[in-house]
């Protein structure tokens, strides 16, 4: 299935989908900041292993 080819065709589809009862625009999610601080400490924990990986092999 293709998308619209011109305005008019999107426009239709957006009008169609607003009658159904349909929200094509939905609004933006907020970010969740405990995705960073996970990553983070993820990373912090693999730094901190390689580092004392690299240190237990070098002595």
């Amino acid at each position: 299935m293709s998308g619209p080819e011109t305005i008019e065709e999107e426009l239709a589809i957006i009008a169609e989908a607003l009658d159904a009862g349909i929200d094509p625009f939905l609004p933006k999610k907020e970010p969740n900041p405990w995705v960073k601080y996970a990553i983070g400490w993820f990373i912090v924990i693999m730094v901190v292993s390689w580092v004392s990986k690299f240190f237990s092999q070098a002595l």
